[in-house]
Formats: structure tokens, sequence, C-alpha cells
């Protein structure tokens, strides 16, 4: 099926696309002399640009985006490669092409099964096509599209939900809705290592870490980054929705003891203020107190006699 990748009209570049960069430092070391087809890092970054521009170019063949279909937007589309495009299903391509057999990593021969060094080799004989087609896109067409076909049978196994769910798109969202709220400044680290401990027979791997700020970090190993790195901010999101919670808690308590203590000054004015009118002493005074013969009298008269009352008490 995808037996016409092997085939080179320069043959030299075929090499140098089966030739990791060890092989390469590895030869120097042994013979003192460079390795005339040298290695393949160039050709991946190549074939990466390829690929993912072919991914799209054969979705809008088979009439995607669309309203009617579950690729509606070109963002679904670009979620969807990003999630198919990873070393894991290349990687599956490139055995099936038996490239383990055929890729030269000098004594590391470990690596021949390497997810990640597969897939940047199936990356870099297509990133090397480029250059022996002689830049005819049309003839890259019919090369990479069933490669696509093949990536989105694989993505026919990935649930709708999940492909649309990006962690690391959540993960900076709700840290922009909460900007000033939370302590929190992510920086992320990537690092590929190789150690023979780890992973059993894949002896590198990535070592992603996000350091949220100078207590909190949060770090992860795995064979494919992708996968890794969205782990991590899986992991950091949880951590951020807990942490948001139990400053929504805190401010609950420390609102509610100021609702008590509110409660309880008021308490304290009321019960002073009812003392003090009950220590002092008061005189009521009545002028209803008068005979049928002052009501004769004239206003005046009335307001002279009630004054005169109030003097000698």
């Amino acid at each position: 099926m995808f037996n016409q990748l092997l085939e080179f009209r320069n043959q030299k570049l075929l090499v140098q696309a089966l030739s990791n960069k060890i092989h390469e430092t590895e030869y120097f070391q042994k013979t003192g002399k460079p390795y005339q087809y040298g290695n393949n890092e160039e050709f991946s970054i190549d074939g990466q640009q390829l690929i993912e521009f072919y991914f799209y170019d054969y979705m809008l063949l088979q009439g995607f985006p669309n309203q009617q279909s579950q690729f509606k937007k070109p963002s679904d589309i670009i979620q969807l490669r990003q999630r198919l495009i990873n070393d894991k299903y290349l990687s599956e391509i490139a055995t099936l092409l038996n490239l383990q057999n055929l890729i030269s990593v000098g004594n590391q021969k470990s690596l021949k099964n390497n997810p990640k060094v597969l897939s940047d080799c199936i990356k870099s004989i297509i990133g090397a096509h480029y250059y022996d087609k002689q830049n005819d896109l049309e003839v890259l067409r019919d090369l990479i599209h069933p490669i696509i076909a093949q990536l989105l049978n694989k993505g026919q196994e990935i649930g709708l939900t999940k492909w649309k769910y990006n962690p690391k798109s959540s993960f900076l969202e709700f840290l922009n809705q909460y900007k000033g709220q939370l302590d929190i400044n992510p920086k992320l680290t990537i690092e590929w290592k190789k150690e023979d401990t780890v992973l059993n027979q894949n002896n590198s791997y990535y070592q992603i870490t996000l350091e949220l700020n100078s207590n909190s970090q949060i770090q992860k190993i795995g064979i494919n980054k992708r996968e890794t790195e969205q782990n991590v901010y899986q992991e950091a999101l949880v951590y951020l929705r807990k942490l948001n919670i139990k400053k929504n808690e805190k401010q609950k308590t420390l609102k509610k003891q100021t609702d008590i203590k509110q409660i309880y000054d008021e308490s304290q004015l009321s019960t002073s203020l009812n003392s003090t009118i009950n220590n002092q002493n008061l005189s009521i005074y009545c002028f209803t107190d008068y005979n049928e013969d002052k009501q004769n009298l004239n206003f005046d008269q009335q307001i002279n006699l009630i004054l005169e009352k109030l003097a000698f008490e």
C-alpha cells in the first residue's frame, strides 16, 4: 500500500532519509570522516509540514468542513489533525513499510523500534520526496494522501468528544477566566531523554514539566510527546479547579465570620442603647389634667397656667 514511498529517483536521498543523526555521529567517531549522506533531521521537519498541508488538502477534497458533518469549522479539522499526526500512528505506518529493519541508528539497535525514531523516519522520507520529485506538489499529493487516509481510519477509533477535547486549551481558558485571582504563572519545559531503565526497550522518552508557581509543578514522562503534554495539562487543570474551589470556600468562611461579627457588634450596640435609656430620669408630662372652668379660658391664659405649673415642679 505504501511501497511507493520507498521508490526514489535519487537513491542518495532515500539513504539520507533513513539515516538517524546518531548513525552519522558514530560514523564520524569511528572513521574520522564525515558521513557522506548526512542525517534525516531537516527532512523530518519538511515532512511534518507536508503531512499537515496535505491533511487539510485531503479534507477539503472530501468536502469538509460543512455544516452537515461533525467537521463544521476549519478549527475542527485542525483539532483532528493534531490528534492524528503523532508518533504513535506514524510509527505504525513506518512498521508497515518495515522501516525498523532499514533505518540506520549506529549501535543503538533498540532505537529501531522507538516510535519517535520511526515517526521521524517516515516524515523524513516524505520530506526527501519533495526534492526527489522536484517540488511537484501533484505527485506528492498521490504519495501522501494514502497516508492521510490511513490516519483517518485510526481517527474513527477516537470518539468525537475525545478528539475535540483539548486539555491544554481548557487549561489556558480556565487560567484566563480567573486571571489575577490565582497565583499561577505557567512555564512548560520539554526534554527528550534516553535511559535504559525507563519504558522497557523504548529507552528514549519525553519528560515534560509544567511549573505552575514557585511551589507547584507537574511532571510526566512518555514516549508520545503530544499525549504526555496533554496529560500534564489535564492534571494541571484538575489542580487549578481544586485550588479555585479551596479559594472560594475560604472566602465563604471569611464572609460568614464577618457577618457573625457584624451581628454581634449590632447586638452590643443595641444593648448599650437600652441600658442608657433605662438609666435616664425621664419626666413625662400630661397636659390633660385641668377642670371644666379652665376650658372657658382663652388659649393664651391656658398656656400661662401650664407654664406656671411647670415652674413650680
